[in-house]
């Protein structure tokens, strides 16, 4: 049957059997030889004993069951019995199992029967303890005969394994055989752990008095675990992979046959690419677990209960923990601990795979297993293990009892914080609260609490400041509370619970913290609009120290945002910020306001580099909250480069990381972006969801609100419903006005009702607009002019249009807008050709339909620079990407003065003949150029050129 196909029931019944045969034949076939040896001596008259012993699950049961499988092929009778720890104290329970095999004639099986049955058998002692009995030893002797006489008529081969549970007469009925059997067809095998067992002292000095063999099974070696592996799957897959299973198992025999059991009932066998170091981990499943298992439970009770102990302690573990978790000696401990590492589960005091401790820890029930955590952690906590250790056995206990493990769960959230394990931070200080008996303390845990849920879902956050919320409708609120619920409630849109709160930090007694109160005031001011005589609390007359705090200025610098008079000086600001900021010690709300500040003042590139830096390091310490966050300004920035498919995957993966809930008033950021991305895709019916995913029920006016109207609007007038447009813009305009958010940087509501009038026919009234977005007081940034310039055109005469249009373009071309710059070009190509410039419109249109291609096509090429004399070359949008080795052109290309005046001519929409005439050099010359140039640029027509080439450089010539 092939590997990794399902095989029925039965099948695995075989294959077990073929395995023992398997294990035998090749891990111990020295041993049964020696076996095979001593029976030929037996048959030719010369008693017989081999005493196997080997460790945990070595195999000594299988080499039993091979050798006495191959004794009965040869006619020999052969007698078997198996020790076992529930039946050590019945008397006669090995020689009663011996006695009840078919093959002894039933004349004698009745008279042993009758002796077995006799009430003489009362007393059962060991061979160490006291002799026996006058009656024991008669009819021990007895018996001992019917086996003689049993001998003489065929080789008697007798097996017993496990003779450490065999009980006191069988063990001197084996004692007594042995010393009369020199002479007869006799055999005896013996089966016992190698483990001291002073029980057995006695029984050892006088059962290997007379000749006998001892054989020792030791784990498989490599070779040996490779041939094994061989006949389960390819012979070059178990060569390279058998060096990992003999690792994950030490070469016990068990455990190897168990992770091969695995792999039969696993998807296959290992494939070429598999990694070998974790090969056997992979593989290892039911089977192993059950191999653990039967290890433990089959010997010695101790066994499973250190396992059980060094399981539960973990990587602490060792042989003094564990004595004292199981009130055991500490030898005792040691010697079950050497027993299991040699079998292979344990690598000095620990599990050598999270299988095999995972199957042991599933033996405990779930209140021994509490019990034992909560002992374990004492333990440790006394031993000066570090305190998260020590809480995790805490936490695994389910309660913290004592006056100590409230400071050692404080210990581990620090170090847990430190470590960006939010879920032991969580884990651990829920668990102080439910033991913290100081009101004080109980409040400081829980803001605590909600700081470090509020990094994964700030919505779940908002139950631990039930507490406080309550404390201050009655009047009790702490002011380190207060702040807590302000900025949660300035978050989630609660403007009632904020105003409150406000108020409570205000007029409570103690140190106000100017540090805290700018951060807030930049929090109302980006989300809300203006701090004055709002919400958020106000930071005049603090300390006047900390009024020269750099990070303070920095911070109220940038809270005036980009409509403020002081906006170019927030530019050197927001860039300290970012620079400064760490995830988790800088508000969130802090770092977007310093960002879009960038974003804002046209520095694009420095935005994006950090903003990049920023989302990794979330990504690497798992700040959902960050990581959506600043997803949703990766987004903005492609939007604003024109990388439209790129704007809706980040859009897209923000939202996907919080729930619309935990974005609180910021749900809007994330959807703006997306439908304008996928208004501009033509994505209309994603475009629709999107739109439907902001609820419409009463929310307070914010910045991300009024983007979310301001990108609807423009939905709306891609699938011609004007007047909902209209309406939108309006409303935007209305209620930016109102809240002191009408900054064009943010939300140019002013260019979108322009252009949806325009639409209406309403030219003058677009036009009016357009001229108030231009005059702003405070200035217009780059992309809203050249936006507002191409707007101001379409309402123009034709004289005028073409000089606007090509300021348009200068403008859209240094703010990065690759879509904006299109539809600009689009309109200045028309507008070429409306007065008769067609050369002119050739080129313009050419490389407004390449711009349009890349921003659909998800292409980022990098930004294109006034003075960049070299571009990056990208794929023309209409060919298939260049398969490698078809010599793609490399990541910046070199022209030379010539071949570059010739490129441009070429891409204007010039024919050769033309080019040889301009440039006054012959047609060949200008073919030769192109063909070099073409080569450089990794693309085979002239129709890709105005992609690769610099912008200006088009203009000129």
């Amino acid at each position: 049957m092939t590997p990794g196909r399902e095989a029925p029931s039965f099948f695995f019944i075989f294959a077990d059997i073929r395995g023992r045969r398997n294990m035998v034949q090749i891990a111990h076939r020295g041993a049964l030889e020696n076996l095979r040896g001593q029976f030929a001596e037996c048959a030719g008259g010369s008693g017989q004993l081999a005493l196997i012993t080997g460790g945990l699950a070595s195999g000594k049961t299988h080499l039993m069951y091979e050798f006495s499988r191959e004794v009965k092929k040869t006619g020999a009778l052969h007698l078997a019995a198996t020790g076992s720890r529930a039946e050590s104290a019945f008397p006669v329970g090995v020689i009663d199992q011996l006695f009840r095999s078919a093959e002894i004639p039933p004349e004698t099986a009745e008279r042993i029967a009758r002796v077995l049955q006799s009430n003489s058998l009362t007393r059962g002692s060991s061979p160490d303890g006291p002799d026996l009995s006058q009656e024991d030893a008669r009819i021990i002797h007895a018996i001992c005969l019917e086996l003689l006489e049993l001998s003489r008529k065929q080789p008697l081969v007798i097996s017993i394994d496990d003779i450490q549970f065999v009980d006191g007469l069988s063990l001197h009925l084996i004692l007594h055989l042995r010393r009369r059997m020199a002479s007869a067809q006799v055999m005896i095998v013996l089966t016992e752990w190698s483990w001291a067992h002073p029980a057995l002292s006695r029984f050892h000095a006088e059962i290997t008095q007379q000749p006998h063999r001892r054989l020792r099974l030791t784990p498989l070696t490599v070779a040996e675990v490779s041939a094994l592996m061989a006949q389960e799957t390819e012979p070059q897959s178990a060569e390279r992979y058998a060096p990992d299973l003999h690792r994950f198992t030490s070469g016990n025999p068990l455990l190897v046959r168990a992770v091969l059991e695995d792999l039969y009932a696993g998807p296959g066998s290992p494939g070429s690419e598999g990694d070998e170091e974790g090969f056997a981990e992979q593989v290892a499943g039911p089977a192993f677990a059950q191999a653990v298992l039967t290890c433990l439970y089959r010997w010695d009770t101790r066994l499973l209960r250190v396992a059980q102990g060094l399981a539960v302690l973990g990587k602490e573990a060792s042989a003094p923990l564990v004595g004292q978790l199981l009130s055991l000696p500490v030898e005792s401990a040691e010697q079950v601990i050497q027993v299991l590492s040699a079998a292979g589960l344990l690598d000095g005091a620990r599990f050598r795979h999270g299988a095999a401790q995972t199957a042991v820890l599933g033996t405990l029930d779930t209140v021994e297993r509490a019990r034992m955590h909560g002992v374990s952690a004492q333990l440790l906590q006394n031993g000066g293990a570090d305190p998260v250790t020590v809480a995790g056995h805490v936490i695994a206990s389910g309660r913290a009892v004592g006056d100590w493990t409230v400071p050692v769960l404080r210990s581990a959230a620090v170090w847990a914080q430190a470590d960006d394990d939010v879920d032991l931070v969580i884990e651990c200080l829920e668990l102080a609260v439910t033991a913290c008996t100081s009101a004080e303390e109980r409040r400081e845990l829980r803001r605590g609490l909600a700081r470090a849920v509020w990094q994964r879902d700030p919505a779940a956050a908002d139950r631990y400041h039930a507490c406080a919320r309550q404390a201050m409708h009655e009047g009790k609120v702490t002011k380190q509370d207060a702040v807590s619920l302000l900025r949660q409630s300035l978050w989630q849109g609660d403007l009632e619970t904020a105003r409150t709160a406000n108020e409570a930090y205000m007029t409570l007694e103690g140190p106000r913290n100017e540090y805290t109160e700018a951060e807030l005031v930049l929090i109302y001011r980006w989300f809300y609009g203006s701090a004055s005589g709002h919400t958020a609390c106000r930071s005049d007359g603090g300390n006047p120290e900390c009024e020269e705090d750099p990070w303070t200025r920095a911070v109220k610098s940038v809270s005036g945002g980009p409509g403020s008079a002081a906006a170019r000086a927030a530019l050197s600001s927001a860039v300290h910020i970012l620079e400064s900021c760490r995830l988790g010690e800088t508000l969130l709300e802090v770092v977007i306001a310093a960002l879009l500040t960038l974003l804002c003042g046209n520095q694009l590139n420095r935005a994006s580099e950090r903003c990049e830096a920023l989302y990794a390091e979330a990504v690497r310490r798992g700040g959902l909250t960050w990581q959506a966050a600043l997803g949703a300004v990766r987004a903005d920035i492609a939007l604003r480069r024109g990388d439209l498919s790129g704007a809706a995957t980040h859009a897209s993966a923000a939202l996907a990381l919080l729930p619309a809930q935990s974005w609180g008033v910021m749900l809007g950021y994330p959807l703006s972006t997306l439908i304008r991305a996928q208004t501009g895709l033509h994505m209309y019916e994603a475009a629709e969801e999107s739109v439907r995913q902001m609820t419409s029920k009463a929310a307070p006016t914010t910045v991300w609100g009024l983007r979310f109207l301001n990108a609807r609007g423009h939905y709306y007038l891609a699938t011609d419903r004007v007047l909902a447009a209209v309406k939108d813009f309006q409303t935007c305009g209305r209620l930016a006005y109102d809240h002191d958010l009408d900054v064009s940087e943010l939300v140019p509501w002013r260019n979108g009702l322009a252009e949806a009038n325009m639409q209406l026919g309403r030219t003058k009234v677009a036009q009016d607009l357009v001229k108030q977005e231009l005059n702003r007081p405070q200035g217009v940034d780059m992309h809203t002019q050249g936006v507002a310039l191409r707007l101001l055109a379409g309402s123009s005469d034709l004289m005028q249009r073409t000089r606007l249009l090509r300021q348009s373009v200068d403008l859209l071309q240094l703010s990065g807008d690759r879509m904006e710059l299109a539809r600009s070009l689009a309109d200045l190509s028309e507008a070429h050709r409306s007065v008769g410039e067609f050369d002119e419109a050739r080129v313009t249109a050419w490389r407004a339909v390449q711009e349009t291609k890349i921003c659909e096509s998800g292409l980022r090429p990098a930004p294109v620079l006034p003075a960049q004399r070299t571009a990056p070359p990208a794929q023309e949008p209409d060919q298939a990407p260049p398969s490698e080795g078809t010599g793609a052109c490399p990541d910046a290309v070199t022209l030379s003065e010539a071949e570059e005046r010739v490129a441009v001519l070429a891409a204007k929409g010039f024919s050769n003949r033309e080019i040889s005439r301009r440039l006054f050099i012959t047609v060949s010359t200008v073919e030769q150029h192109l063909t070099r140039v073409y080569r450089k640029l990794g693309v085979n027509s002239r129709r890709a050129l105005p992609t690769f080439l610099p912008l200006p450089q088009l203009q000129s010539m």
